[in-house]
């Protein structure tokens, strides 16, 4: 009998009688049609663009047994629950599941029952579910959070480098890769490391014509973000900070200011990580303080601002925190704060980046971001640069709005900075214009703090332990073949170097935080 090859007007019918959408959002169909004829292929998307449609559609549709690679198990939970409730059969095997789930799941993919299967990456490459899946035979291999494939990508995961040869043995079905952030030198890796046959390759627009950007040095932390608060009274947002342990401070300080304010990071408990999400999304006017544990599938379209207490690892990374906010298309604010030294030390990281390749990817991406700080042009113009697309000025950044993005006070640190200890980190990175001309902040963003002094420059013997740190850092990160700031944060090395760091350095293992203690023991002793 001749299997006939399911068209993109099949498709169609199926996005409006099962999922209940009139036709496809702008560039779903080029990529579903690859899909559908048995194609390779990398599909980048915005935030909110429809991608997981382009492997969902195709189960829904019966091709044969759909398996996605996704490190994320509160989304694959939440998209089977969506599922479920559209009549598809799907299963999930991941860590979390108990032993009834994990047999429930196996014997519905032996039947033919299941006809799609969400898996973490370790899962895929245990032999028994490969030999599983050998057996069914899979029509379609999808990797959700494809950018994880690349050391290039702004969340590189080992385990995802086993992928190519998990679909090898396989039997080389079709391999759809999807993402919402990755600029061209981490789509040509995601290419060579994830597909043995040349992709399609789909790229939309990174373009975010309602998102207003502002970055602002830091100066007074806590009042320029309540500031920015206050402006925005009464809407919902999120906080991004770089550590567990200021969430929940920020969130008890926003709470003496008057704010309904909740915490969230991967140290809570499951249930209290739930509440606070199930409150975040029940009610009007909360204000997330979380670490980027708090991102992937979150979906609140009227979410009115997203601010950065800390500086985000990577420009991918910070536009895919940035597109939490406005997804009803509507206007919505997002504010970064940023620390002079801090950017500074972003440009010292690595002295040999050609030893390795990790560490390589990390450094440019942290020097990007650096970058993106200091721009004195269109932010979302230089946004977008850095994703490989041109774009005209955006009209709406601050410096497009001509507000105070460099401050007299920070030019003139800036140029006195060219012949300090940090003149090879700002020469490197590029600094602000001498003619950027200063502006009132308007009222939807009041951010100055004119009183409030700029952290101090670093001294000698500051630098130096910072420059220690850092090269202890990068060893550590190197041997476990990690980028370094998933060993210890930017913000924990300054505070350490500057000696405002209290007993417990958050965040890290207590055999790192004893190497690092060592490391400025023995700074002090020299």
């Amino acid at each position: 009998m001749k299997v006939l090859t399911p068209t993109l007007d099949d498709a169609r019918r199926v996005l409006r009688e099962s999922f209940g959408f009139a036709d496809f959002l702008p560039g779903q169909a080029e990529a579903l049609q690859a899909v559908l004829a048995g194609r390779d292929a990398l599909a980048v998307m915005p935030t909110g663009g429809g991608k997981s449609l382009l492997y969902q559609l195709p189960a829904m549709m019966r091709i044969g047994l759909v398996v996605v690679a996704s490190p994320l198990i509160a989304l694959m939970r939440d998209q089977l629950r969506a599922l479920e409730a559209l009549g598809l059969p799907g299963a999930a095997l991941h860590s979390a599941e108990d032993d009834e789930d994990f047999a429930r799941a196996r014997a519905g993919v032996a039947s033919g029952r299941i006809k799609l299967l969400y898996a973490a990456p370790e899962r895929l490459a245990q032999e028994g579910t490969l030999e599983l899946l050998r057996r069914a035979r899979v029509a379609l291999l999808a990797v959700d959070e494809a950018h994880c494939v690349s050391a290039w990508g702004h969340e590189f995961r080992p385990e995802y480098g086993r992928l190519k040869e998990i679909a090898a043995r396989l039997g080389d079905p079709p391999i759809l890769a999807v993402t919402a952030s990755a600029g061209p030198r981490s789509r040509e890796d995601i290419a060579a490391r994830l597909f043995s046959r040349p992709p399609l390759v789909f790229v939309r627009s990174f373009a975010r014509p309602h998102l207003r950007l502002a970055f602002r040095e830091r100066r007074d932390e806590r009042l320029q973000l309540v500031r920015f608060l206050r402006a925005h009274e009464g809407d919902s947002g999120v906080v991004y900070c770089g550590s567990r342990r200021k969430t929940e401070t920020l969130a008890q300080d926003l709470k003496a200011q008057g704010f309904v304010a909740l915490a969230y990071h991967a140290g809570l408990s499951a249930a209290e990580r739930s509440k606070n999400q199930d409150a975040f999304f029940a009610r009007k006017g909360v204000v997330m303080t979380a670490t980027i544990a708090f991102g992937m599938g979150v979906d609140k379209p009227d979410l009115r601002f997203v601010a950065h207490a800390d500086l985000p690892g990577s420009v991918e990374g910070y536009y895919q925190e940035l597109g939490r906010a406005g997804r009803d298309g509507r206007g919505a604010d997002i504010l970064t704060l940023f620390d002079r030294r801090e950017l500074a030390l972003r440009s010292m990281a690595l002295t040999k980046i050609e030893l390795d390749e990790i560490a390589r990817g990390e450094f440019s991406r942290r020097r990007a971001m650096a970058q993106l700080c200091l721009a004195h042009r269109c932010r979302m113009q230089a946004l977008l640069e850095a994703f490989g697309e041109a774009s005209a000025p955006c009209g709406l950044c601050d410096h497009c709005r001509g507000l105070l993005a460099w401050p007299r006070r920070a030019r003139s640190f800036a140029l006195g900075l060219r012949v300090s200890a940090y003149g090879r980190a700002l020469r490197f990175l590029g600094g602000p214009s001498e003619e950027t001309l200063e502006g009132d902040a308007p009222p939807t963003l009041p951010l100055e703090t004119p009183d409030a002094p700029a952290a101090p420059p670093l001294t000698v013997t500051q630098d130096r332990l910072l420059r220690a740190l850092n090269a202890a850092r990068l060893r550590l990160a190197r041997e476990r073949r990690l980028a370094p700031r998933k060993i210890a944060s930017d913000e924990t090395l300054l505070a350490l170097a500057c000696g405002t760091e209290s007993d417990g350095i958050d965040g890290l293992a207590p055999a790192d935080c004893a190497i690092f203690r060592r490391v400025v023991q023995e700074s002090q002793r020299g």
